[in-house]
């Protein structure tokens, strides 16, 4: 297979690279810290590679786009349609913006869990981060989050775009994630072996956290993110896909 560069700020590009395309999959979102960008890429630049899709007679889009959308927690077990979306970032306000473009055309999209694995920059490190700043537990560590290897990822994508859409998905969504979420406990534990940290030695309550949480530097969303669950029903994907969880 040859691999076609293209633009997503180059509508002709876009063009060119989806000639004799009958799927895309859609991954290209700038997560870096210029906001102009979020604008640029995430949302004209969907808007764009909707429009070549359109143009080429594709319907048969997959968007990845991120559990942030729902904004902060505690979220626990919700279902594909049972929580309106609330970011509270404009990075994952672009990401609903790109989510509502692919929708409208009939694609699929796809909300990944915290994505872990090879080349994970973010999510163990951001966590380390955040618990190692802290200094401390919040409630033990007992709150569960929605996370996924990236090759769980890799495949569940795959097996949904070398099939036909049922027209039931179309302009659809689905949680992306591991059926059993993991704990922050066993988060930092799996971080600390990778030598991210130090597991804490003490706990304290969420508000305790968030009052040093803020002395420390940190923002209410960080202690959210490691206090609060962000739990997301994925039953429905592992069902369409007939997929095994992988041990």
């Amino acid at each position: 297979m040859t691999g076609v560069a293209a633009d997503l700020d180059d509508p002709a590009s876009l063009t060119a690279a989806l000639a004799g395309v009958d799927v895309i999959v859609h991954a290209a979102s700038y997560t870096g810290s210029d906001e102009a960008q979020y604008e640029q890429i995430n949302v004209l630049g969907t808007r764009n590679l909707v429009a070549a899709a359109a143009a080429q007679g594709i319907d048969r889009i997959f968007y990845l786009s991120t559990i942030g959308v729902y904004g902060p927690g505690p979220h626990r077990n919700v279902g594909e349609g049972e929580l309106e979306p609330n970011p509270v970032t404009a990075l994952s306000a672009s990401r609903l913006a790109a989510e509502n473009l692919v929708r409208d055309h009939g694609g699929l999209v796809l909300r990944p869990g915290f994505v872990h694995g090879p080349g994970d920059r973010w999510f163990l490190p951001g966590l380390a981060h955040i618990v190692s700043t802290l200094g401390v537990w919040i409630d033990n560590g007992v709150a569960r989050q929605s996370v996924i290897s990236r090759h769980d990822v890799g495949r569940l994508t795959t097996a949904l775009a070398v099939r036909p859409l049922p027209d039931a998905m179309r302009g659809g969504m689905l949680h992306v994630a591991d059926r059993i979420p993991a704990s922050v406990h066993d988060l930092v534990h799996v971080a600390a072996a990778q030598g991210l940290l130090t597991p804490p030695t003490e706990s304290v309550s969420y508000e305790q956290a968030l009052h040093v949480g803020l002395e420390r530097g940190l923002s209410a969303r960080h202690i959210d993110l490691i206090g609060h669950d962000h739990h997301y029903a994925s039953t429905r994907i592992w069902a369409d896909t007939e997929l095994a969880t992988d041990p």
